[in-house]
C-alpha cells in the first residue's frame, strides 16, 4: 500500500512547479522547474520536476494519493484528452506523455486559477479568518470555470457573501458587456473564516486579442498585472521582469526624466481606466540597450507604480471597511511588487498582512496540494484543522555528500580550499565580509520562491557603496541600476529602517533612517529606501549566527543579501552549478556546504613540466568568409558557448594531457609566429573559462 502522498502541481504554464505534501499535510518537498532546466520560469510538462520530487523523498509515483493541478491558460482535463495524439504529431516532446507527468492510475484533480492562489494561503496564515486578495496578469477563464468537468473545481462551487460583486456587471449570467473573444480572471477578494471560504469580489478582464496572438494577446489585457507587464515589455522586451520596473521607478527623478506626471491608471479598481494612447505612443520598445531612452522609461515605470499603489490602496481599504476584516492575505504576482507591500502594511489599516515566500504562480503548486489535502481529508470523514503556520521557504532537495563530490569532480581543478585557521567557518566568512570580500554561499535545501533567502546567496558588506556596481556589473552581469536587499537581525530593524514590520520573506520595502543611510549605501535604493529581509534566530540558526557574527565586527546588524545566480538564470540549485557560476564570476569566495573556497590562481605556464588537459567533449564551430578567413570562432562545451580567438582555439587543441605546456608555447611561438604574452594571455583566458586545466608531470 502507498504512502498518500499529495502532489499539487502548476502545470503546462510557465513557472512549473511541484508540492509534495504527506498523507498529514507535512510539506516533503517543493520545487520549481526552472531549477533543474535552468531557464528562467521555465513551463510546460513536469515530468523531470515530479521525478525529482519523487526521487528526493524516496517515494514512487504508487506512493501518490491524489495529484492536483492547476494552468490558467486551459483546462488540463481536456487537455489530456488529446495529449497521445498531439505528441505523436510532434507538437509536444516526448516528455509530455512521461508516466511522470500525467501520472496514470493515480487520482487527479484539478483547481481554477484564483482559488489554487487562495488555498495556497488560507490553510497556512497565522490567523483564523479574514480576506484573501488574489492579484495578477491573468487567471482562468470565465467560460473554462463554468463548463462542468469530473474532478475540476473552480470558485463558482464556492457560497458568496451578501456583499459580493462580480464586474463588470451582469456577466458572470451570461450578459456580456462589450465584444471580446473571452473572459479572463484579473482581481478577486476571498473571505474565510477557520477552513470555509466565500466569494466577496471579482473582476474580469476581457481578452481583445486571439490567444494565438504573442503571449496569448497578455499586453492588450487590463489587468493590475498584465498593465505592468505590458511595461515591464516595453522597457526590458520580456514580460516577467516586473521587479526590473519597481527597482527603475525611483531614478525618474535622480536621471531628470523631465514631462509631467500622467497616470497610467486610475481607479477605482472597479472601473479602471487604463490610458492605452499614452502606452501605445510611447517610443523605443524593447529598446534598453539605448541609454537615451531610459530616462523617458523611468518615467513610465514611475507613473505605472505610483498608480498600481494608489488604485490598490484605495481599493484595499474599501475591502477592510465593508468587510469588518482586521487582516488580509496577499497573492498573485502583483503581491511580488515590494514597494507595494510595504504601503500596504503600512497604509491600509489591517492589523496583520500575511504574503507567503512563494505569492507568484510557482504557490499555485502549494495551493493545489492543501486543496487536495483537505478533499481528501473531508471523503474520509475526517475534519482536517488548518495548520495557521507558514510554511518554510526551504523546501527543496538537500544536496547529498555525492552531488558535493561531483561538484568538486567537475570544478576542483580550478578551486582551492581555504584555510580556516583558527575560527570556524562563519567566523572566517564574518571576517571575510567585513574586509569586503564578496561571498557565495550555498548550504542546505534550497529556497522556494522568486528570492534567495540563506541557502542560495551571495552576501557583501552593506557599508561598501562601490559594492552596487561591483556586483550588479561583474558579478550578476546586470543592469547598474538594479538595487540590492539586506538582511538584518530582526532584533535590531527598528534601529535601522522606519515603520519596521515583520519581513521574513524579502517581501517589503521601506524607508532607511536618515541618520543611517550613509552608514549602509550598498543596500540603500535611490529614494532611500531598501526591501528588508528580517531574520530571526529561529527562522534560520545559521544563518542568524553568520549576520551576528558580522554585527560583532562592523556595528552593522546586517548583511547584502542577493540571490546567487547570474543574469538570465535561475538561482543556483547544485553544488556543480554554484561552483560553476563562482568560477565565470567575480565573486571572491565560495561556501560549499561546509567548506570554504577560493579561485585557483593561474599558474605560470613557463614553470618546468606543468601539463595543461583539455576539457573532454568540447566541439568547435569556425565561420570563415569568402577566403577563407575567419570570421567567428566558437566553443561549445557544459551548455554554454564561448566566443574565442582562433589561437585560443588552437592552444585548446594542443592540450592533450600529455604534451608539456613549454613545449606547446614553443611549437606556437615558432609555427604561428605569436610572442609569448600572447600565448599566455590566451591559456589565461582557456583556464577563466575553465577550459583547460594543468596538472603536475608523473615522477618517473
Amino acid at each position: 500500500m502507498g504512502r498518500g502522498l499529495i502532489l499539487g502541481l502548476n502545470q503546462y504554464t510557465h513557472s512549473a512547479a511541484a508540492c509534495l505534501l504527506s498523507a498529514e499535510g507535512e510539506v516533503l518537498f517543493l520545487g520549481e522547474k526552472e531549477r533543474l532546466t535552468r531557464k528562467k520560469h521555465d513551463g510546460g510538462d513536469v515530468a523531470d520536476l515530479v521525478e525529482h520530487a519523487l526521487e528526493t523523498v524516496g517515494a514512487t509515483r504508487e506512493d501518490l494519493a491524489l495529484v492536483v493541478a492547476n494552468n490558467h491558460l486551459f483546462r488540463i482535463d481536456r487537455f489530456h484528452e488529446t495529449i497521445a495524439w498531439d505528441t505523436a504529431l510532434y507538437s509536444y516532446r516526448e516528455s509530455y506523455v512521461s508516466p511522470f507527468n500525467l501520472l496514470p492510475g493515480v487520482k487527479r484533480l484539478e483547481v481554477s486559477h484564483h482559488m489554487a492562489h487562495a488555498w495556497s494561503v488560507m490553510p497556512v496564515v497565522p490567523f483564523d479568518d479574514g480576506l484573501i486578495v488574489v492579484m495578477d496578469g491573468m487567471g482562468s477563464t470565465l467560460q473554462e470555470m463554468q463548463r462542468p468537468g469530473e474532478g475540476y473545481s473552480s470558485e463558482f462551487d464556492l457560497p458568496e457573501t451578501d456583499a459580493f460583486q462580480s464586474f463588470p456587471r451582469g456577466l458572470e449570467s451570461g450578459n456580456s458587456p462589450a465584444p471580446a473573444f473571452g473572459w479572463r480572471e484579473g482581481e478577486s477578494v476571498f473571505q474565510f473564516e477557520g477552513l470555509q471560504m466565500q466569494r466577496r469580489f471579482k473582476r474580469w478582464i476581457a481578452e481583445k486579442t486571439p490567444i494565438l496572438l504573442h503571449n496569448y494577446g497578455f499586453e492588450n489585457m487590463e489587468s493590475l498585472g498584465a498593465i505592468y507587464s505590458r511595461v515591464s515589455s516595453h522597457v526590458f522586451g520580456d514580460w516577467n521582469t516586473c521587479g526590473k520596473v519597481m527597482g527603475l521607478a525611483p531614478w525618474a527623478s535622480e536621471w531628470d526624466a523631465g514631462g509631467t506626471r500622467k497616470p497610467v491608471l486610475q481607479g477605482p479598481l472597479e472601473d479602471l481606466k487604463v490610458d492605452w494612447e499614452r502606452l501605445r505612443k510611447e517610443p523605443a520598445p524593447n529598446g534598453w540597450a539605448e541609454e537615451a531612452n531610459r530616462p523617458k522609461y523611468a518615467r513610465l515605470a514611475e507613473d505605472l507604480q505610483r498608480d498600481l499603489e494608489d488604485v490598490v490602496l484605495e481599493f484595499l481599504q474599501r475591502q477592510r471597511e465593508e468587510s469588518g476584516k482586521t487582516k488580509m492575505a496577499f497573492c498573485g504576482g502583483v503581491a511580488l511588487n515590494s514597494t507595494l507591500n510595504g504601503r500596504i502594511h503600512r497604509e491600509a489599516g489591517f492589523e496583520e498582512v500575511f504574503i507567503p515566500p512563494y505569492p507568484g504562480d510557482q504557490g499555485l503548486a502549494v495551493g493545489c496540494a492543501f486543496y487536495g489535502l483537505h478533499q481528501l481529508a473531508k471523503q474520509s470523514g475526517q475534519d482536517l484543522p488548518a495548520q495557521r503556520k507558514p510554511i518554510s521557504p526551504y523546501g527543496g532537495r538537500v544536496p547529498k555528500a555525492s552531488d558535493y563530490q561531483d561538484g568538486l569532480q567537475e570544478y576542483g581543478a580550478w578551486l582551492e580550499e581555504a584555510e580556516l585557521g583558527e575560527g570556524d567557518l562563519l567566523e572566517v566568512v564574518a571576517d571575510a565580509i567585513a574586509d569586503n570580500q564578496v561571498v557565495a554561499w550555498f548550504d542546505g535545501p534550497a529556497e522556494f520562491g522568486p528570492r534567495a533567502l540563506g541557502n542560495r546567496s551571495i552576501f557583501a558588506d552593506p557599508r561598501c557603496g562601490e559594492n552596487i556596481s561591483r556586483i550588479n556589473l561583474a558579478i550578476k552581469k546586470r543592469e547598474a541600476f538594479r538595487p540590492f536587499a539586506p538582511t538584518v537581525l530582526n532584533e535590531h530593524a527598528a534601529d535601522w529602517f522606519d515603520e519596521v514590520t515583520p519581513s521574513p520573506y524579502m517581501s517589503l520595502t521601506v524607508s532607511v533612517k536618515e541618520d543611517k543611510r550613509a552608514l549602509i549605501p550598498a543596500v540603500v535604493h535611490v529614494d532611500g529606501s531598501a526591501r528588508i529581509q528580517t531574520l530571526e534566530a529561529t527562522a534560520h540558526p545559521k544563518y542568524h549566527a553568520l549576520i551576528t557574527a558580522f554585527f560583532e565586527r562592523t556595528g552593522v546588524p546586517m548583511v547584502l543579501n542577493t540571490s546567487f545566480n547570474i543574469k538570465g538564470e535561475p538561482i543556483v540549485e547544485t553544488p556543480r552549478e554554484a561552483a560553476l557560476s563562482f568560477l565565470q564570476s567575480d565573486l571572491d569566495l565560495l561556501v560549499l556546504g561546509d567548506q570554504l573556497f577560493q579561485k585557483r590562481t593561474f599558474p605560470d605556464p613557463l614553470r618546468g613540466g606543468l601539463i595543461p588537459h583539455a576539457f573532454e567533449g568540447f566541439n568547435a564551430e569556425v565561420v570563415s568568409d569568402a577566403q577563407g578567413e575567419s570570421v567567428s570562432t566558437r566553443i561549445l562545451a557544459r551548455g554554454s558557448t564561448f566566443d574565442v580567438e582562433q589561437l585560443e582555439l588552437g592552444l585548446l587543441e594542443a592540450c592533450d594531457g600529455a604534451t608539456p605546456v613549454q613545449d606547446i608555447i614553443t611549437h606556437f611561438a615558432e609555427e604561428w609566429d605569436v610572442e609569448h604574452p600572447a600565448l599566455i594571455g590566451g591559456l589565461e583566458r582557456l583556464y577563466g573559462m575553465c577550459l583547460i586545466s594543468f596538472s603536475e608531470p608523473e615522477n618517473e
